[in-house]
């Protein structure tokens, strides 16, 4: 069966074999779907110099599916913690005496090395003293499509040239939700009014770290020049207006988003949501929302699936941004055979604590449903019913037994959703999922 996997980066990467049997195996498509939110890690630094969409996720599940092990190791590969041994390594890297090069073929490290030296000239062109990129836990599969989405001008291009060149199977296909050369941003509004803005701030906030204070070694000369507090404020206003000038983004951006996400912890959960998601929107720079159009590439393979696979994950940053995408919330809804499988997350996190099984639930289908009639509002199409019933988004729902988050099959039963639980495991495995899918797939 052709199957649509609807996801974010990392926590999928262990299902990608599950995915591939039920499909690829047997002949037929398997397309991901990701976000290009994401404004943490090492991405924050090429959003703030270079700009465009995120691609972490994107980069991190190619990644998992090429089949070249030297370009496995050369695009999972990630810099040194340290900063003046990670400008080092990119150096070799970008200069091709790194030792990493050693078993790949000239051939194809030239090809991979000169979309490098592009994102390195990039990066020279636009790099300024006073606040320069930082490589610490750079990816350099990153890089690569960063430096080779500015060289073709296509997100999409520069993603399909990595497949190929890491020999991906035809059949398999990674699709950013949005097709852009824009960087993309998403806030969290809660229940209590607040807004969270920006994918890393609601999901694993940045851990700040103290910046170096530049005006303490030229403070004794200013008094040569007039008081001392006029001038801080001078370089201060300097200061600022360089640094408006060094974001990528070249009109106004909300102050949150500047803030540097680069360290962080995902598996830091001391800290909840103030309190819970009301919903998640997409917002331009001033912070107003913008309601973007999904990928028509994306919409053509949903509309082909014969199963759409809601998949683990962060579900406001990284499943949501996919959801809430007027047209294609709306073709999932209108897929009437393709059976549509959501998978619970074996665990809270920082987003969902709290919720059981049923919010958890109407947390996706309002959304989508938000979703769908805004995109028909856009339209000119006023429905006077669109109350839309819950098997129309969500026909199966797959969770292990032993999952903190609970569910309550009667509930789901009532609304036409059959729910199959994995008792065998304390997360779910790659294995025991594929026999729920066969099952699900083989069903009316």
């Amino acid at each position: 069966m052709n199957v649509v996997v609807c996801s974010g980066g990392t926590a999928t990467n262990s299902l990608t074999p599950c995915f591939s049997n039920i499909s690829i195996l047997k002949g037929h498509e398997l397309t991901y779907i990701l976000p290009i939110s994401d404004n943490g890690g090492s991405t924050s630094e090429i959003l703030r110099i270079v700009g465009g969409p995120a691609i972490g996720d994107i980069r991190s599940r190619i990644v998992r599916l090429l089949q070249d092990e030297q370009l496995v190791e050369l695009f999972g590969h990630r810099l040194p913690n340290d900063k003046l041994l990670a400008k080092k390594e990119w150096n070799e890297i970008v200069e091709g005496s790194h030792p990493i090069w050693k078993n790949i073929s000239i051939e194809v490290k030239e090809m991979c090395r000169s979309f490098i030296i592009h994102m390195q000239a990039e990066l020279l062109k636009k790099i300024k003293h006073s606040n320069p990129f930082q490589f610490e836990s750079a990816s350099i599969g990153n890089f690569f499509l960063t430096g080779a989405r500015l060289f073709l001008g296509s997100l999409d291009a520069s993603i399909e040239l990595m497949m190929r060149i890491g020999r991906c199977s035809p059949l398999v296909h990674v699709i950013p939700c949005i097709n852009t050369n824009h960087t993309h941003h998403i806030s969290a509004l809660l229940t209590n009014g607040e807004m969270i803005t920006g994918q890393s701030q609601i999901s694993h906030p940045s851990k700040s770290v103290p910046k170096d204070n530049s005006i303490a070694h030229s403070a004794k000369f200013i008094h040569l020049l007039g008081s001392y507090d006029d001038h801080l404020k001078i370089l201060l206003d300097d200061e600022e207006e360089e640094a408006e000038e060094e974001y990528a983004n070249p009109i106004y951006i909300l102050p949150e988003l500047k803030n540097s996400q680069l360290h962080f912890d995902k598996l830091d959960e001391s800290q909840n949501l103030p309190a819970p998601v009301h919903r998640i929107l997409y917002i331009n720079p001033y912070g107003e929302e913008i309601k973007p159009m999904g990928n028509p590439r994306a919409i053509s393979k949903v509309k082909k699936a014969d199963m759409v696979v809601y998949s683990i994950g962060s579900l406001m940053t990284s499943l949501l941004p996919i959801l809430i995408l007027g047209n294609l919330a709306e073709v999932i809804l209108e897929s009437n055979n393709t059976k549509k499988v959501l998978l619970i997350n074996n665990k809270y996190d920082r987003e969902v604590f709290g919720l059981d099984g049923l919010h958890y639930v109407q947390m996706i289908i309002d959304s989508m449903s938000r979703a769908i009639a805004g995109y028909r509002q856009s339209k000119g199409v006023h429905s006077e019913n669109d109350d839309f019933e819950w098997q129309d988004f969500i026909t199966d729902i797959v969770y292990l037994k032993n999952g903190e988050i609970e569910i309550d099959e009667t509930i789901f039963e009532k609304h036409s959703i059959r729910c199959h639980q994995i008792a065998s495991s304390d997360k779910m495995e790659s294995e025991e999922l594929e026999k729920v899918l066969n099952q699900i797939g083989l069903k009316n």
